[in-house]
């Protein structure tokens, strides 16, 4: 029998105070992992996202200009590519229809 795995939420407020714990606080992140019940990976990947989204909030306004414009780009090209594949995928069932 299958045992569900039932897995606990934290919320933004949690993971900041975790997070910012880590990095000043006197408690090593293995500490803070034991006395939060969370693995190490999961905090250093929030530890990432942190700091990722810090950099990018200090970023001035020229750079978040130019990465929205790129985030704007590849919207385009997912958009354009997704366009392109419906187009391949009729094309095939027409020619496998002539069969």
């Amino acid at each position: 029998m299958s045992e569900t795995r039932k897995y606990r939420k934290f919320s933004a407020q949690q993971k900041t105070e975790i997070v910012l714990a880590s990095l000043r606080g006197p408690k090593t992140m293995a500490e803070l992992c034991r006395e939060h019940d969370i693995a190490d990976s999961l905090l250093r990947k929030w530890r990432e996202q942190f700091l990722a989204a810090g950099a990018e909030r200090l970023q001035g306004k020229a750079e978040r200009t130019e990465a929205d414009e790129l985030r704007r780009q590849i919207s385009r090209f997912e958009r354009a590519l997704g366009r392109k594949t419906m187009e391949v995928e009729i094309a095939g069932e027409l020619l496998r229809g002539w069969e």
